[in-house]
Order: structure tokens, then C-alpha cells, then sequence
């Protein structure tokens, strides 16, 4: 039976609407959901068609005066065309609408736009949570105890006093989120709504799936589990990571046990290949972890793949600090995919298209490191890498270890290419000698030269970590009499905000002083030390990211079905017919710059393929 109408008023300080003459309506769904039947486990696609998944409700509250909530089908939706909607969270919410529609479940309206105000309030440096960005913004305390208590509970289930409860929440998140967009609309660029618009686009697309290939996959998965459990003396007796039972088991074999097992520790992993070649469970233990992991990834392609052998995933817009998109949550992320077969297992191969249909895949390249000596304003080096068809060429004869008259540098001499590589992409963010030595695995006599290399021969990359420095101090001495955030501008006009900086004395308190700013991350601000090589690294990023967008923009105007992007990469389905013309096309325009950064020099190159891969 489906939940009748009501209408709830809900007052207090702050929540007056802001009656504009454009129309603009907040829209929530509520729907059941269980620890089986979840958006975590399915993905959005995959929950909406489960058996268990029921949306019961949606609220509705417009800034002309709109208050409603009741079951979906109720709804006047006509009320909605050619308005603006706002979902906070629009890539469950929006996609849920069109779901229902193509499934008959409430009637079809044409938004003039639908936006996403946790996206919203990602790149305002707000927690993308409606409970964390409102209560940053305005201070104000979200229940979020009814949501938990709807869990595995039918709308038919629930008393006459949760049903109104329940309803009041769902209002009041409505009435948020309008307020969110009130707030904050002004601070959101016309760009950057439509990058949030393209991306949830990409997700609703969906990717194609080589069903076979993902059963076949889980039968292998399994059975590799099956076998390194098989070589754990404790299985079934204790837990298969039970740091006590690995310990008790090396102290009966005669080992004495390492202080730690960690992937990070570099003893723990050498202890473990040295002891492992002679103790067979000591590497089942170490290879159990890994195993099963790549069978909860597998797992949720199987999930949230459905009948149309596309799977629904998720990519989130404004992800990171500096504007990257980043993995949406759970078990699989799309943006860090195992680039080659472990245990009889190829993730990447899953993606593929129908036999008469190809994937083209075009990636920018080396764009940090253009955009680095487009920040430095080093405009020989962007001169030289302009001509060059190979940059660590272009590089290795900026720092006087090659010549053009020696040849092709990748032909004739592709170690000292590697080496010129290692320094190109290790150095430019200021790294020490130290943490170059440990980043290209070279003795610290050898990482000192070759850091001293590239800081002489690009002092205009090291004058920018300067430069930086001096305006982090600046700021910091300005914020002492007058309250001033530390921003970085980027050259489309968006800009990297730290917040305040404050000072401090590393962990201990006791070491040279040092500047701190808090950065989102993981839904809070989290303190990290500024200094010039890391907002340096943070501003080429961002810019990267912004030029990256620009051309998923241009990609996605041009009529190219873009079913994922990863990084500096652009994956589309096409015809086998069109795939040439394609990959044509889509690396012109990824080679073309964006009209508001015109003399940066840019390169793509691509490739077609029947299989994704890297």
C-alpha cells in the first residue's frame, strides 16, 4: 500500500525559503534497503532492480512553496518540467527517476536541469554529506537515526508514528538541500555544473561486460581462495588473519616472527619472500589477502552488472581537494583497476564491448608535467617539448645528458630514457635526496646528483616551490591581523583554497616551525603540512584536472558515447564502422587546448581495441 500524502511543515531559524521567480524544487528518495539490498553492494543500477528494492517515498519542497511527501506515483511531476531540480546526491536520485520511469513506476517530466548539491558542496570544500555540509554551513544538527532505523523495514511494516516520522525526515532533507542551493549556487561556475551533469551521465551510460569472461573469473578467484586456505594450518580453527595463530605457527616451525606484516614495510616483505620459499602457508597467508580482495572487486562487477551486460558503478565529481574524480565507495574502484593478471584474474578484460563494437581509448600524456612548466612559466622547456615527439627526450637534452645528434633516445639508449623519466616525474615536486632514493630504488650518492640535475636545469620549477613558500608565509603573516584564507588561482579563474593557515612544530612540537592547513578529505578537513613542492604538485593537478574536464566537455558536445574516464583518460563505445574516425576525432580534441589556456602544448594518442586494457 503505498504511503499517503502528507504535508509537514517544518520552521526554524534559517529555513525560510527564498522565493525567487525561477522555480527550483528539492527532491528526495526514500526506498528500502537491508544489509543484502543496499546502493553500497549493487550500485545504484544494480539496488534499483533487486527484487527487495522498493521506493516508497519522495519529498519535494520548491522555492514557489511546494511541500510534498507521499509515495512517488502521487506526485504531480508535471510540476517539475522545464524547472530546475535539485538532488543532494543527484546520481542516485536522478538516475533512480529515470529507472522508474522506463519501468513505469511514476509518470516522465523534463527538468530544464537537474543538479547534484553534494556535489555542490564538494567544491565548496564542504563535506559532500548533507549532515556534515549544513552542519558546517550553518551550524545546524542532522538527525540521521531515522535513516538507520529504516533499515529492513517495508513501508507496509512500519507503525502509524514512524510512517510520520519517517516522512518528516525525508521533508526536512528536502528543505536542506534548497537551502544548501540557496546558500551556495552563486560560488558554483556554469562549467563546472556541467562536468557534475557529464559525469553522472558517463555512470547512468554504463559499461559493457564480458559476462562469460566475469563467471569464468569467479570460478578462478575461488578457487585460488580455496587453495591458499588449504595451506593454513589454522584454517577453521581461528581466523584465517589471526596475527596470534601466524605467530604461534612460526614459533613451532622455528621462526622467530617479524614485528610486522604490513605491504607498506619493506623488512615485513622481505622476511615474508625469504621464509615463504620454504613455508608454503607463510605465502598462502600473504597471498590470502590480496586473493580475496580481487574477489570482492569481481563480486560487485558481478552485483551491479545486469541483463543488458552493462555494469553501473560509480565515479565522484570533485573527489579530491584539488577537483579529481575519484573511485565513488566500496569494493570496486574504477579509477585504480589492476593493470595486469593476478591469480588468473584480468579486471581490465571484463570491459568489452559487443563483437560489432569497439572502444576507444584516448589519454592525455604526460599532462602533470606540462602543466608544471606551464605554471613555472618556463617557456623554453614548453617550447622544446612543443617539437619534441618524445618529452623525456625533449628533457634528457635539457639536462645535458643527450643530444639530437646521437639519434632516437628510445631506440638507442631506453635505460638513460627510464632514468631521465624517474627524474622527470620524481623530482618536480621538490622530493629530498631521500625520498628519491626510495622512490626510484637507486643508492642516495646517485639520488643526490640526479636531484641536483634537475633542480639546476629547471630553476624555474624550483623558483615556482619558492615562490609558493613566499606566499604561504605572506599569508600567514597577513591572517595574524586580518582573518585571510591562502588560495592558489588556476588559470580558468578556479581557485585552491587552504582555508587559514596556523602555525606549528612538526608531531612533536619540538622541530622547525612549519605551516598547516586543513584540506578535505574522507567527508572532514584533515591538517597537512603546506609548503611550496606540495601545493605546487596540488596547483599542476588541478590544472591537469580543469584541462581534462574541459575535454570531456568538448568530447561529450560532440556526440561521443563516453562509457568511463580514468585519470587522463576517455574510454567510448563505438561502431566498429566508426572506431578509426573516432579515435580521430576524439585525439584532435584531446590534443587541442582550452580556449582559456591557449599556449600550453598538448599531446593524445590512443588506441582501438575489441578488450579494455593498459
Amino acid at each position: 500500500m503505498p504511503c499517503p500524502p502528507v504535508v509537514v511543515c517544518v520552521r526554524g531559524a534559517g529555513l525560510l525559503f527564498n522565493y525567487m521567480s525561477q522555480k527550483i524544487f528539492a527532491l528526495d528518495f526514500e526506498s528500502y534497503y537491508d544489509k543484502e539490498c543496499s546502493i553500497k553492494t549493487f550500485g545504484p543500477v544494480g539496488y534499483f532492480a533487486h527484487p527487495q528494492f522498493d521506493a516508497y517515498m519522495v519529498s519535494v519542497v520548491g522555492n514557489e512553496g511546494t511541500s510534498y511527501v507521499g509515495h512517488p506515483k502521487e506526485f504531480n511531476w508535471s510540476l517539475l518540467n522545464d524547472n530546475i531540480v535539485l538532488s543532494h546526491n543527484a546520481s542516485f536520485d536522478e538516475t533512480l527517476f529515470l529507472y522508474g520511469v522506463s519501468k513505469g513506476w511514476w509518470d516522465q517530466c523534463s527538468p530544464s536541469e537537474w543538479y547534484c548539491t553534494a556535489d555542490l558542496a564538494a567544491y565548496c570544500r564542504l563535506p559532500r554529506s548533507l549532515k556534515g555540509s549544513t552542519s558546517v554551513l550553518f551550524g545546524i544538527k542532522v538527525d540521521k537515526s531515522t535513516r538507520d532505523n529504516m533499515s529492513g523495514k517495508k513501508w507496509s511494516e512500519m507503525d502509524d508514528d514512524f510512517k510520520e516520522e519517517v516522512s518528516e525526515y525525508a521533508l526536512k532533507d528536502s528543505v536542506l538541500c534548497l537551502k544548501l542551493w540557496e546558500s551556495l549556487a552563486d560560488k558554483w561556475p556554469e562549467s563546472e555544473r556541467q562536468i557534475s551533469r557529464v559525469n553522472r551521465k558517463i555512470v547512468q551510460t554504463g559499461i559493457p561486460i564480458d559476462t562469460a569472461l566475469l563467471e569464468s573469473q569467479l570460478v578462478t578467484i575461488k578457487q585460488a581462495l580455496f587453495e591458499a586456505e588449504e595451506n593454513i594450518p589454522w584454517v577453521g580453527d581461528k581466523p584465517l588473519l589471526s596475527r596470534a595463530a601466524f605467530d604461534a605457527q612460526c614459533r613451532l616451525v622455528g621462526l622467530e616472527p617479524p614485528t610486522s606484516l604490513a605491504q607498506t614495510d619493506d623488512d615485513a616483505q622481505k622476511w615474508l619472500e625469504e621464509n615463504g620459499q620454504n613455508h608454503k602457508w607463510i605465502m598462502a597467508v600473504k597471498d590470502w589477502r590480496r586473493i580475496n580482495a580481487l574477489k570482492k572487486k569481481l563480486e560487485s562487477f558481478d552485483y551491479a552488472t545486469l541483463p543488458d551486460k552493462r555494469f553501473y558503478g560509480g565515479c565522484m565529481y570533485f573527489g579530491a581537494h584539488t577537483g579529481r574524480f575519484s573511485g565513488s565507495g566500496g569494493n570496486l574502484n574504477l579509477q585504480n583497476l589492476p593493470r595486469s593478471d593476478l591469480f588468473g584474474v584480468n579486471l581490465r578484460h571484463l570491459i568489452c564491448p559487443e563483437k560489432n563494437q569497439r572502444l576507444v581509448v584516448v589519454d592525455l600524456s604526460q599532462i602533470e608535467v606540462r602543466t608544471l612548466c606551464w605554471l613555472a612559466r618556463d617557456k623554453e622547456m614548453l617550447a622544446e617539448i612543443a617539437l619534441t615527439s618524445d618529452i623525456y627526450e625533449a628533457f634528457a637534452i635539457r639536462f645535458g645528458l643527450w643530444s639530437e645528434d646521437e639519434g632516437v633516445l628510445k631506440k638507442k639508449n631506453p635505460q638513460l630514457r627510464h632514468d631521465v623519466k624517474t627524474m622527470v616525474l620524481g623530482c618536480g615536486y621538490g622530493a629530498g635526496v631521500s625520498r628519491f632514493a626510495s622512490m626510484s630504488n637507486i643508492p642516495e650518492a646517485e639520488a643526490a646528483t640526479r636531484v641536483q640535475r634537475y633542480r639546476s636545469k629547471m630553476s624555474k620549477v624550483k623558483n615556482l616551490w619558492n615562490e609558493y613558500n613566499e606566499d604561504i608565509a605572506g599569508a600567514n603573516e597577513v591572517n595574524k591581523t586580518l582573518h585571510t584564507e591562502f588560495t592558489v588561482e588556476l588559470p580558468n579563474g578556479r581557485v585552491l583554497n587552504y582555508g587559514v593557515i596556523r602555525e606549528g612544530y612538526g608531531k612533536s612540537n619540538r622541530g622547525p616551525k612549519e605551516y598547516l592547513a586543513k584540506v578535505p578529505r574522507n567527508g572532514r578537513h584533515v591538517d597537512v603540512r603546506l609548503w611550496g613542492g606540495l601545493v605546487a604538485e596540488n596547483a599542476s593537478q588541478a590544472l591537469a584536472r580543469d584541462i581534462f574536464s574541459d575535454m570531456l566537455l568538448r568530447v561529450d558536445k560532440a556526440g561521443y558515447k563516453i562509457i568511463m574516464h580514468v585519470h587522463d583518460e576517455l574510454v567510448i563505445e563505438t561502431s566498429e564502422k566508426e572506431a578509426e574516425h573516432t579515435l580521430k576525432e576524439v585525439t584532435s580534441i584531446m590534443s587541442t587546448p582550452p580556449e582559456w589556456i591557449p599556449d600550453i602544448p598538448l599531446d593524445a594518442e590512443g588506441s582501438i581495441l575489441t578488450r579494455y586494457e593498459k
